[in-house]
């Protein structure tokens, strides 16, 4: 019984392991947004409109055992803590690309924002 339960939360943690690692700081939070609604990812250089409320922060990142953790699948993941939060607008902060002598993963910070806008 015993051997059965440790097998069961090995396989646990090796599913939940393989997923990038998810962290989000907000100082305010609406309701959440249906998953189909857009938000806009504004890049490194672009700049946040005028009218847009200041949400908090969230990073993606490897949690070492990550293995699906492409840019696409990254931002999949700050797409749906802002939309958790009630954001349209994900604006990025810094991109860690992967390297050989770092992470194999792609990682990023980016603040929340709700806009009326959109």
């Amino acid at each position: 019984m015993k051997k059965c339960f440790y097998l069961l939360a090995g396989a646990a943690l090796l599913l939940v392991a393989c997923n990038p690692r998810v962290a989000s700081s907000l100082v305010t939070a609406y309701a959440p947004l249906d998953f189909r609604e857009q938000v806009i990812v504004l890049g490194l250089n672009e700049t946040v409109p005028q009218d847009a409320e200041y949400l908090g922060e969230v990073k993606v990142g490897d949690t070492g055992f990550t293995t699906n953790c492409s840019y696409e699948k990254v931002l999949e993941e700050a797409m749906l803590e802002a939309r958790k939060a009630g954001g349209n607008v994900l604006k990025l902060t810094r991109h860690r690309l992967p390297s050989a002598l770092g992470s194999t993963c792609h990682r990023i910070s980016a603040n929340i924002y709700k806009t009326k806008n959109q």
